[in-house]
């Protein structure tokens, strides 16, 4: 692969490097999703690609065919490393109202396309934390170069030092503003692909009226849709789906973010207690250190410990009305009627880090909306590990539903 650097795009470390969790959540996210499966499909799916690259659609089901596995996997298929395009990366940087915003473009070196806009562009949102090295993501991008789409990872500094703000929406339009403008990408031809919290932003931006038909899709993978359900939910440690109550544990990663998404809100002591509790994992605070924050602050925190499961509702209610707002402001709910996009939802029902019921109810709004979308449901994971002992029926069924969406997404450069 040559490699190609227009700016240098690592970031300093935070001061604050001590609040940041061990590992990779998307590595963690995507790492051990099944080789087994990847090989599985890759078998059935080539065949009948293969079979209809006579026709445009047959060479996008190739297409999808060929990046199933890197998308479940590590691994790229033989025949994409061998006849796929060579890859180059460049690093750059454009500005945005929240600050600077880091891109890594990763595209085929070979020559620009003669039709202008031929190629498709999907600008990447990994997520929190700085995700740019991650080998599972690496992997990804370069499979989609490889196979003739314009990959763009993004990130900001609000982002790598594991928080969200709504500001950053600003800086996803950007991002896809210069993908737009990426030499050989089609202006009509750049959606989004968001992981977890990415989804949230991609959202925001894609319902500002400046994006409306500026955007091929939007794909949320482990997304939330309503911040503050999501906070409800991590505080009774429960979930409830099809009527019935379950536990649920979430991951640390997700307190962290919370934390210190919400210390934003608080002055700088309190906020300082705040995040230094969920710096890693759960530490619980004193009675002393709980009388030295605000009513607001101490249901923050008991919402994040979870160590007042049957009062989560109380304490959402009690949060303050800055909190409130600021909850509303980074949830997909507060715009989903200004999304004029196809939506593609995706989500693995032992998600960890998110419900599952999160995306239930972002599409039970599409659908009163009468909006386009497609929602996938997983049930063959275990976290994010494929469960043992299953047969082939349920990974066959769960990879193929996952095939159709990547066949979809890549309609746009058919």
């Amino acid at each position: 692969m040559s490699h190609e650097s227009t700016v240098d795009s690592r970031i300093p470390t935070p001061s604050e490097a001590s609040r940041r969790p061990s590992g990779s959540p998307l590595g963690r996210r995507l790492g051990a999703i099944g080789r087994g499966l990847a090989r599985v499909l890759l078998a059935a799916l080539l065949v009948v690609g293969v079979a209809m690259t006579l026709v445009p659609q047959g060479r996008g089901a190739l297409r999808a065919a060929m990046l199933l596995p890197a998308l479940i996997s590590a691994s790229q298929p033989l025949p994409l490393t061998v006849n796929g395009d060579d890859v180059r990366h460049t690093a750059t940087t454009v500005p945005s109202q929240g600050g600077t915003v880091y891109l890594d473009v990763y595209e085929p070196a070979a020559a620009t396309p003669l039709t202008p806009g031929a190629r498709e562009g999907v600008v990447i949102i990994p997520g929190v934390g700085d995700e740019r090295r991650e080998p599972q993501l690496i992997n990804l991008v370069e499979a989609m170069a490889r196979s003739g789409i314009v990959a763009m990872l993004m990130t900001t500094p609000t982002l790598i030092s594991y928080a969200l703000a709504p500001v950053d929406a600003d800086a996803v339009a950007q991002a896809v503003l210069r993908l737009q403008r990426w030499p050989g990408v089609g202006a009509n031809r750049v959606g989004i692909l968001g992981f977890s919290a990415g989804g949230a932003l991609a959202s925001l931006a894609a319902a500002q009226p400046r994006m409306h038909g500026h955007i091929a899709f939007l794909t949320f993978f482990g997304g939330y849709f309503h911040a503050e359900s999501l906070l409800m939910d991590v505080g009774r440690r429960a979930l409830t789906a099809d009527g019935k109550t379950q536990p649920w544990k979430p991951d640390n990663v997700p307190l962290l973010v919370l934390a210190n998404t919400i210390a934003a809100t608080v002055p700088a002591q309190e906020a300082s207690v705040l995040t230094a509790a969920f710096s890693n994992g759960v530490s619980p605070l004193s009675a002393d250190q709980l009388a030295q924050l605000s009513p607001s602050t101490q249901a923050a925190y008991h919402l994040l410990a979870g160590d007042q499961p049957e009062q989560a509702a109380a304490n959402v209610a009690a949060l303050s009305p800055a909190m409130h707002q600021l909850l509303a402001a980074l949830s997909p709910s507060s715009v989903v009627q200004d999304l004029a996009t196809p939506v593609y939802l995706l989500h693995d029902q032992s998600d960890p880090f998110v419900p599952f019921t999160e995306s239930r109810d972002f599409d039970a709004a599409l659908n009163r909306l009468g909006a386009p979308h497609q929602f996938v449901e997983f049930s063959i994971f275990q976290h994010v590990e494929v469960k043992s002992g299953l047969g082939i029926g349920p990974l066959i069924a769960d990879g193929f539903r996952l095939y159709r969406v990547v066949y979809a997404l890549l309609e746009p450069s058919i």
